[in-house]
């Protein structure tokens, strides 16, 4: 009998000891929440961010984590599209009791997001919104990647010191799109050169009629695939290209994986982009995943490092804490490149001028925003 009670005792204390040591393991973990576009339309730059903030984890865990806590994250698929993006802003910040998330990856899941992370004060970090509209609806939000706009401002100059005076331009009924199509058409035209612009609808397949617009104006120098990221920019530039026109083309933030899909459309494309990972996270991540990397990986990665420093320096995970330090950052090196803080949660920094030549992406110059 008294082996019994001692057996029963051992096997109790046993189960209280596994029970103290999980609540301990549990409260030694830093939750991070990720909302991203993991299937669907623009998934190879949610895929590729969800990669870059793995990889940051695994080497923060590895070298023993943030003020002796290792770090978990939770990834959500926003699949590009509202609804589902407020339901996992939701599950993570109500179910899950995640403070601070990465993401979302663009404008049309972002912005929807925004009232709810300044009424909730939950810290957002995104990798690729570049619209100042997110970072600036809430004290809690930041951007990694700069403001795309202002890419289409400095492509507009471009085109104009080069000598081409009558540009068309071909963008997209939705507001990531019409925004750069604005900034371009207002310093084109306030250089002295004319615009012809034309929206479609996104989800429109058929854009022979744009085209054969574009080329019944004789006077059109060249092409502006403002909506050159999407697939309405795609179709666009099959379309010009199937009338027998060679308009050079331009654009801003092309993606490697609508590059492969345009073949030989883009082929000569010259176009901006605020993606400047550097050779030795370059090499890293695809000695890691094995795939070539695409946007957002790396602003994703020093999304995870940047929060890591507040942490470390703030001594805490508060997201009202970590939200001032990151306010009052002026600068930060980061395998992204030098991002520049503009003290409303956006940066800027260096961007790229490339030329598209047989589906690889050429440097063609360095250059600032001016």
């Amino acid at each position: 009998m008294k082996s019994k009670y001692i057996k029963t005792k051992v096997i109790f204390t046993f189960l209280l000891l596994s029970l103290l040591i999980g609540c301990s393991a549990q409260q030694d973990t830093i939750k991070l929440g990720s909302i991203l576009i993991l299937t669907g339309d623009g998934n190879s730059w949610g895929i590729a961010e969800r990669n870059g903030i793995d990889l940051a984890v695994e080497e923060i865990n590895a070298a023993g984590g943030i003020n002796s806590k290792l770090i978990a994250v939770n990834h959500q698929d926003d699949k590009l599209d509202p609804k589902t993006a407020i339901t996992a802003f939701n599950t993570l910040t109500d179910i899950q009791g995640i403070d601070i998330l990465i993401g979302p990856t663009w404008t049309p899941t972002a912005l929807p997001l925004t009232e709810l992370a300044d009424q909730k004060k939950v810290l957002m970090i995104s990798p690729s919104v570049g619209r100042k509209e997110f970072n600036e609806g809430s004290n809690y939000i930041f951007n990694l990647w700069p403001h795309d706009y202002l890419l289409a401002d400095e492509l507009a100059k471009m085109i104009y010191e080069e000598g081409q005076r009558n540009v068309a331009i071909i963008g997209a009924a939705e507001p990531w799109s019409q925004d750069l199509t604005q900034a371009f058409t207002k310093k084109f035209e306030q250089l002295g050169g004319k615009t012809f612009v034309q929206e479609p609808a996104m989800d429109q397949i058929d854009l022979r009629t744009e085209a054969l617009k574009i080329k019944e104006k004789q006077e059109i120098d060249s092409v502006v695939l403002i909506s050159g990221a999407m697939n309405v920019g795609l179709l666009a530039g099959k379309a010009i290209r199937d009338l027998g026109s060679t308009l050079p083309f331009y654009s801003v933030v092309v993606g490697d994986n609508m590059i492969q899909q345009a073949g030989k459309t883009y082929d000569g494309m010259i176009m901006l982009t605020s993606s400047t990972p550097n050779d030795v996270f370059v090499e890293k991540y695809n000695k890691r995943f094995g795939v070539p990397i695409d946007y957002g990986a790396d602003t994703a990665y020093d999304a995870v490092m940047l929060l890591a420093q507040a942490m470390k320096e703030t001594e805490s995970e508060n997201p009202t804490v970590l939200q001032e330090y990151l306010t009052g950052l002026k600068t930060y090196d980061g395998v992204s490149g030098t991002l520049t803080f503009d003290g409303k949660g956006g940066v800027t920094k260096p961007f790229l001028v490339k030329e598209i030549i047989s589906g690889e992406q050429i440097t063609v110059e360095r250059s600032s925003l001016s």
